[in-house]
């Protein structure tokens, strides 16, 4: 039986939340549950309750005697994704409305002239320019216009706005018109918190400090509340000891920090695979380099560990490079595609069979989940093809739908590509397993690293399916 203090560390993921707890002793138990969008703690419940029912403890006497709470979740890059942030005002320096338009410039492909044109992260009505300048010295070349500002801020109530974005040119050499908008801002809209660049992401690269200041502030308000309903729920159910928050650099932070820097958090769930990793191969005494591969159910993401050091990028983009939005913070190097388990697949006008990056998620879910999807997933083929057990999926707790699954892949993709059942499940992992190695190959090949020399680590709720 696991003796207090225990310590508790979550995942929460677009499909299922995963929950890990130690002992004194440091022995491990491990359960998850199906991923709670509306509440994040139900599914955490959930999933102690399963530890505490084999252990003789309730959920509430496990949280009573933790210590140390680590909390990891996807809500901020899934925000930044599905464009479900928070209106944000942007005060950019007059002649620059276009930077989180124009981004870098650069495309994947140079040749393909199809592509929509770019949307700024923050729209132009809710960009402002702001006369006033800083040269690359830090000297004043004009003056900050104080009546603009002002003249901005009242229009504030008007468009909706929940936080502001502030980034001027050079205000790294010089800040003194950020911080002085920041006075205004306190001033005369006391209740509408904001991000200086210069104090949040002080770097040279002006579209990456933009970006980073906006994506910031429009994160804000979403992952305060969330973060402060997990934190009230767990003190609600007893809690009392430290609530840490998982970050994209593999590391943690405070709540409170959190709350006001969720930037941080984005694509932190992928930064902790490399971490896990690392430490079960020091225990192993492995000495090759480590390709870490965690197929969870909304994406696949590769990392390395090369010569025991986790690579690490200012180059994290969410969503497709140059077209998404670029974080401008430095985080764990990880490739990721949308190819997880619950990865939708399906028919494209030209006949061809595609594979995500839309996910069922946790709601409804796969087909085979019985929760109310329609549309088929990698794992409603894999349990057509038998991969799956039925019958003791999640333990047991979950009773998987074979025929709900198979009926769905012959209408969606059998029927349009003129393939049986089995042939068009195999079709489905297939080009799964080739969008995973492509990820591999890229992350490996494409940085000069021989994956044969290498030990890959499999993780996630599919990295065994797949890897095997």
């Amino acid at each position: 039986m696991l003796k207090p203090p225990f310590r508790i560390a979550v995942d929460t993921g677009g499909t299922f939340t995963d929950v890990v707890l130690s002992g004194a002793a440091g022995d491990l138990r491990a359960a998850k549950a199906p991923t709670t969008p509306e509440r994040a703690f139900e599914a955490i419940e959930e999933a102690l309750g399963q530890i505490g029912r084999e252990e003789g403890l309730a959920a509430d006497q496990l949280l009573a005697g933790t210590s140390l709470f680590i909390y990891g979740t996807t809500r901020a890059t899934n925000a930044i994704l599905t464009g479900s942030t928070s209106p944000t005002a942007f005060f950019t320096s007059a002649g620059f409305p276009d930077i989180l338009t124009l981004r870098e410039g650069g495309k994947t492909n140079p040749f393909d002239f199809t592509l929509e044109p770019r949307k700024p992260f923050v729209p132009r009505h809710l960009t402002f320019e702001i006369p006033g300048r800083i040269d690359s010295s830090g000297a004043e070349v004009v003056p900050l216009d104080e009546e603009a500002v002002l003249d901005a801020i009242g229009r504030f109530a008007e468009r909706d706005v929940r936080d502001v974005g502030v980034c001027f040119l050079w205000s790294i050499a010089n800040p003194a018109h950020e911080l002085r908008v920041g006075e205004l801002l306190r001033a005369h809209a006391p209740d509408l918190p904001f991000t200086l660049s210069h104090q949040f992401n002080p770097i040279l690269r002006e579209y990456r400090r933009a970006s980073s200041t906006c994506l910031n502030a429009s994160l804000r308000p979403l992952m305060e509340e969330h973060l402060r309903d997990v934190k009230i729920d767990l003190e609600t159910a007893g809690f009392e000891g430290e609530l840490l928050v998982v970050t994209s650099t593999g590391g943690c932070i405070s709540i409170a920090e959190a709350a006001e820097k969720p930037l941080y958090c984005a694509n932190s769930g992928p930064s902790l695979a490399p971490v896990a990793a690392r430490v079960v191969a020091a225990e192993l005494l492995l000495d090759e380099d480590l390709v870490v591969c965690d197929a969870g159910g909304t994406s696949f993401d590769v990392s390395l560990v090369r010569e025991g050091k986790i690579g690490t990028t200012r180059e994290t983009w969410l969503g497709e490079p140059f077209v998404g939005q670029m974080t401008g913070l430095s985080s764990a190097e990880v490739t990721s595609i949308g190819a997880g388990g619950g990865s939708i697949a399906w028919v494209d006008d030209g006949g061809l069979l595609r594979i995500g990056p839309e996910s069922a998620g946790s709601v409804p879910g796969p087909v085979c989940y019985r929760r109310g999807g329609t549309m088929p997933t990698v794992t409603d083929a894999a349990c057509v093809l038998g991969y799956l057990n039925p019958g003791g999926f999640l333990d047991g707790r979950m009773q998987l739908d074979v025929e709900a699954a198979g009926q769905a892949i012959r209408e969606g993709i059998g029927d349009p590509l003129g393939l049986d059942l089995d042939s068009a499940a195999h079709a489905i992992i297939e080009v799964a397993s080739e969008a995973m190695a492509s990820a591999i190959r890229e992350a490996t090949i494409n940085q000069g690293v021989d994956p044969r020399e290498c030990t890959i680590v499999l993780g996630g709720g599919a990295g065994p399916t797949f890897g095997g």
